[in-house]
């Protein structure tokens, strides 16, 4: 994609989703998180609550503020270099709340792969197709990190409904999904990204997530982004449920 492209493209996705071209300056700004989020209000109107897991340098919490003023948003970045630039970039707005810690299926620390481009650090290996569609992703070190369940965080966290779960953790989703069984119960819709081609070493793929949280008790409702390579192969997509309703009667 030309600069050109991009810029236009940016300065589409800013305007149509009723930002302005202002915030495109803003420190945090993302044109996919700004793309993905005006994708989600056409089917969740408010939100009380975000579970912000896999938050990086803040896009997504940044894009949120805006698109949900009125919701607490708890974003979670476990990389020490990145965690102090998640902090600037969203010290100015007061109902972002930031953990340097990843959330999984354990509490105590984690093996991770902290990748040089950063978006791409996992508690995965990136896999060889991903280093070779992506070759900014081939250089990555292990490191050790805090890691907790959901479920032993939920009392210490504002759980205020309706309550939004999005996972961006490269591959880890499952895991994080695990340690957040009682949590569950009071999330009213999930956001997660999912691959078609396996980007990570063991990662499920689309088919096994989608029924995984099937069984978990939410119903697909739409996809609000798409993640394609060069040559317009489909990788990823980030996937938008909800909580069914309980139809049996009293």
């Amino acid at each position: 994609m030309s600069i050109i492209f991009k810029i236009a493209d940016a300065v589409k996705v800013f305007l149509v989703s009723g930002r302005g071209l202002k915030s495109l300056l803003e420190k945090g700004a993302s044109v996919a998180s700004t793309r993905i989020l005006h994708n989600c209000r056409h089917y969740i109107p408010a939100l009380g609550t975000i579970i912000d897991a896999g938050a990086n340098q803040g896009q997504f919490a940044v894009a949120a503020s805006h698109f949900y003023p009125g919701a607490l948003i708890h974003s979670f970045e476990p990389l020490p270099e990145v965690f102090p630039i998640l902090q600037r970039n969203t010290c100015r707005l007061s109902s972002i709340s930031t953990y340097n810690m990843a959330l999984g299926n354990s509490t105590g620390t984690l093996e991770f792969y902290s990748n040089a481009y950063s978006h791409a650090s996992s508690a995965l290996h990136v896999s060889a197709l991903q280093k070779d569609i992506l070759p900014k992703t081939i250089t990555s070190h292990r490191i050790e990190i805090p890691v907790q369940r959901l479920d032993d965080l939920r009392n210490e966290l504002s759980f205020i409904s309706p309550v939004l779960l999005k996972l961006d953790v490269q591959g880890f989703e499952k895991e994080v999904l695990k340690g957040a069984v009682d949590s569950l119960q009071q999330i009213d819709y999930l956001l997660f990204e999912t691959s078609f081609v396996q980007m990570y070493e063991g990662e499920p793929l689309f088919d096994e997530m989608h029924h995984f949280v099937k069984k978990l008790g939410f119903e697909f409702i739409a996809p609000v982004g798409l993640l394609q390579s060069e040559g317009l192969q489909f990788l990823q997509m980030d996937l938008l449920y909800k909580r069914k309703k309980n139809e049996n009667c009293s």
